[in-house]
């Protein structure tokens, strides 16, 4: 509960410690911004996770279309694989992976970066030099990551609806009328309104967790590897119990889907 309670108080303190990033640390955010997003120029591996995310979108679009297909087919139903891609990917996957992609690729940075900082006391050197830690190195990273993600989620939501398209139409080797009409019928503004507030939700939760492992680190090179793996636990814990309460609070237990004849 000790725990607990300090991670709490390290998120208000964060969170009330925006005027103060944008107003003094705005240089800060935006290097942060470009770090996040591209890392050093490579697509995936030591890259940002613009990479990362939009091959997620790909692969997830392209695995629903497959495994969709392929079951509804066998009631005939093949072309409601629409519905799976219009309901399933934008109110449950695809925010589910933006966030697992962020947490791997820019959180982990987050923990090893200012891990590293607090066992060399670079942290505690910055309280000598008029520097605020908090809005210093965890508030300018919390708001690098939610403007980061929102245009990175948009973009990697819609490969994952064209993905999708593209292997049904390859899967059944027919036209795709039947499941465009199918993905209309509930695709719902509201809905990809909600999915991008979730995605949003979801990055800030894991950046600020992962940024407290790092900051609250000890022990040396052995503890930072500790933190990591810690803060790479409780996010994605947090994530999906999270995720699990939005959508019940957003959508209920009913999908709102109805098939009629």
């Amino acid at each position: 509960m000790a725990r607990f309670g300090h991670m709490v108080t390290f998120f208000v303190h964060a969170f009330l410690a925006i005027p103060i990033a944008l107003r003094r640390y705005r240089r800060e955010f935006l290097r942060l911004l470009s770090d996040i997003t591209w890392g050093n120029g490579s697509i995936v591996v030591g890259g940002g996770t613009a990479g990362v995310v939009l091959v997620l979108g790909v692969t997830t679009g392209a695995l629903v279309a497959i495994e969709g297909y392929n079951f509804l087919e066998l009631m005939g139903l093949g072309p409601a694989t629409g519905v799976i891609s219009s309901l399933v990917t934008t109110r449950e996957l695809a925010p589910i992976m933006a966030a697992l992609a962020f947490a791997v690729q820019a959180g982990c940075r987050f923990t090893t970066q200012l891990g590293s900082m607090r066992i060399a006391e670079e942290v505690d050197a910055m309280d000598s030099l008029a520097i605020r830690p908090i809005p210093y190195l965890v508030t300018t990273r919390l708001l690098a990551s939610v403007v980061a993600i929102i245009p990175l989620y948009v973009a990697c939501l819609t490969i994952s609806y064209l993905s999708c398209q593209i292997m049904v139409g390859i899967v059944s080797g027919g036209s795709m009328g039947p499941y465009l009409h199918y993905f209309t019928l509930l695709a719902s503004g509201t809905d990809i309104a909600y999915s991008v507030g979730k995605a949003i939700i979801f990055v800030w939760i894991a950046s600020a967790v992962q940024c407290y492992y790092g900051f609250c680190a000890d022990g040396g090179p052995e503890g930072v590897g500790i933190a990591a793996g810690h803060a790479m636990r409780a996010s994605i814990t947090a994530v999906i119990i999270v995720n699990m309460l939005l959508t019940m609070a957003l959508w209920s237990v009913d999908s709102g889907a109805r098939f009629g004849g």
